[in-house]
């Protein structure tokens, strides 16, 4: 995820690629930025990345945080902006973290997105503590330039984790067995996934479009007594609105 939100930042031109500074870049990450030409500053040495940097970006996994905090806790200063992708942190935990007796606690910000940030496509949920509304106003509009953000409480984090950061999978999985039904139907496999793709992609356009309720225009396609009526009953018969709302449920 921090790859991608790198990536991402640099897409967007509000940052330039010499301006971010990665610690232990994963191979993928470095084969992307050479293939871009980019001149991403590398290095593995937490301490030295987060030096005078003005937002510093924890992507790590939830095992690594308390090992990564505490290699960087003395050398963070008090202006810098510290934001933590990692699931499940809350920011009283990360303040537990990150306190010192030398300087005042950093402002704190709660950042979720999803994988499509690299691509300028990124659901995102922004939570800050301590942060002044100026400098938080910054730091959404860097991540509204890849995608779209939105401000939460710290509370609602855990749902919107489910909704968009997994929920990009669950988009995922729909899709896969859309195209596997293609398949089942006789159609080509490669010439299924394109089908559903697009239609996905004009279902998306509609609903913005419109400003419409998904369920409108799902009336709109559905007569009584039609083909696409009995393809739903048999979708619901199967369990397939419920399974989608216990798997959010579990995400949590």
């Amino acid at each position: 995820m921090g790859g991608s939100i790198a990536l991402g930042a640099i897409a967007s031109g509000l940052v330039k690629d010499t301006q971010v500074a990665i610690s232990w870049p994963s191979p993928w990450l470095v084969e992307r930025f050479t293939k871009l030409d980019y001149r991403g500053n590398f290095a593995d040495d937490n301490r030295t990345t987060v030096r005078g940097a003005d937002l510093i970006v924890v992507a790590v996994k939830p095992w690594m945080l308390d090992q990564v905090l505490g290699e960087v806790r003395d050398v963070i200063e008090s202006q810098q902006i510290v934001a933590s992708v990692v699931a499940g942190a809350s920011f009283d935990k990360i303040e537990g973290l990150l306190r010192t007796d030398t300087r005042k606690m950093p402002p704190l910000v709660r950042i979720i997105p999803n994988t499509a940030i690299a691509l300028g496509e990124s659901a995102t949920f922004i939570s800050a503590r301590g942060v002044d509304e100026a400098r938080l106003a910054e730091v959404v509009g860097l991540f509204d330039s890849m995608g779209r953000t939105f401000r939460i409480d710290e509370q609602q984090m855990t749902a919107v984790t489910a909704l968009a950061s997994c929920g990009i999978a669950y988009a995922f999985k729909y899709i896969d067995a859309a195209s596997r039904g293609g398949a089942e139907l006789g159609l080509d496999p490669a010439m299924s996934l394109e089908i559903v793709l697009q239609t996905v992609c004009g279902a998306l356009k509609m609903l913005t479009a419109n400003g419409s309720q998904p369920q409108a225009e799902i009336d709109k396609v559905t007569t009584p007594g039609g083909i696409t009526l009995k393809g739903l009953e048999a979708m619901e018969r199967n369990g397939f609105s419920h399974a989608v709302i216990e798997g959010l449920k579990a995400s949590k």
